[in-house]
């Protein structure tokens, strides 16, 4: 099952990470918003954490005890318009497809429709800079689990 849980806290390396591009520069306009999608492997074979992941390898273990070792995958960050929809690169051949339903309100907030691999589109509200980490479906040859943090901010930020 998909396990969806907004974090109150998660890694602070992560932030700066928002503002790095990896993909191709596209132009951004006023009602872009950045996404940025965070690729993490989690194991019940490993009990090694990266440093910067122990916020969330925490969060996750309250629900799923018996992942133990958690690993950065990938980071992607690109402009999304307001009603459009990008895939991300995960591991493997494996992709998210984030679209923005709507832009940051007077509350600073956005809604996300993200569909994980193996799993039903997830629709929900998040703070501008707020992490929403979904645990994944999806395994690799060894056994990894992949979890998904997505990120979004008004483009530029």
């Amino acid at each position: 099952s998909i396990i969806v849980r907004p974090l109150s806290r998660f890694p602070a390396w992560l932030g700066p990470l928002a503002c790095v591009v990896l993909s191709a520069a596209v132009p951004a306009r006023a009602e872009d918003v950045r996404v940025t999608v965070v690729a993490i492997l989690a194991s019940d074979h490993d009990r090694s954490v990266d440093p910067r992941l122990k916020d969330i390898a925490r969060e996750v273990q309250q629900a799923q005890p018996q992942l133990t070792g958690y690993h950065l995958a990938r980071e992607t960050s690109r402009p999304v318009a307001v009603g459009g929809q990008q895939s991300f690169p995960l591991v493997d051949a494996e992709e998210i497809s984030v679209a923005v339903n709507h832009g940051v309100d007077q509350d600073n907030r956005v809604e996300l429709a993200v569909k994980p691999p193996r799993g039903g589109e997830i629709v929900y509200s998040s703070a501008c800079g707020k992490y929403f980490p979904v645990v994944t479906r999806y395994q690799t040859r060894d056994r990894n689990r992949l979890i998904v943090a997505i990120m979004a901010n008004p483009d530029g930020k």
